[in-house]
């Protein structure tokens, strides 16, 4: 019982480096067993064996090299790379601007509308049930919440002039 605690807890308490080996030493275990097996399959090559296979390669990849290289500099190729060019989203604000001007004043009453309505938003996300709801409005209006807040930054902001 007492070896069983004692293992678990050089489990648990195992330092970084302590994995790092026992990875490095599974990845030699692995190459090493790799390395006897295409030894084991290629022991009864002789010299001439070798030379044609290394032959064979070698015409293999020259082969499949001049072919690339004559395809990318050949005129005619039928896959050309389009090029799409970045367009500004319409729906967009840019920050850069000066902010929207609005020339009416928004009334008390239409401001705890507003503060209404965003605390029953609110109160559609948290509740599990009313998340459907509230997923559905932001879906629909994705630009909504964002005008709610506009319309509160706006009237504290000429509450302050």
């Amino acid at each position: 019982m007492k070896f069983t605690f004692k293992r678990k807890n050089n489990a648990i308490t195992g330092n970084v480096n302590s994995i790092w080996q026992k990875f490095e030493q599974a990845n030699l275990r692995l190459q090493h067993t790799c390395a006897q097996w295409l030894e084991r399959k290629t022991s009864h090559f002789s010299r001439l064996n070798w030379i044609v296979v290394l032959f064979i390669f070698i015409v293999f990849t020259g082969g499949c090299s001049i072919y690339l290289i004559v395809k990318s500099f050949s005129i005619n190729t039928t896959k050309n790379v389009t090029i799409i060019p970045i367009t500004k989203p319409t729906g967009s604000i840019d920050l850069k601007e000066k902010p929207i001007e609005l020339k009416t004043i928004i009334s008390k009453a239409e401001l705890e509308r507003v503060a209404h309505f965003r605390r029953y938003m609110d109160s559609l996300g948290r509740s599990p049930i009313g998340k459907k709801t509230y997923d559905s409005i932001v879906l629909n209006r994705p630009g909504l919440l964002d005008s709610l807040t506009m319309l509160e930054n706006y009237y504290y902001s000429h509450l302050k002039n």
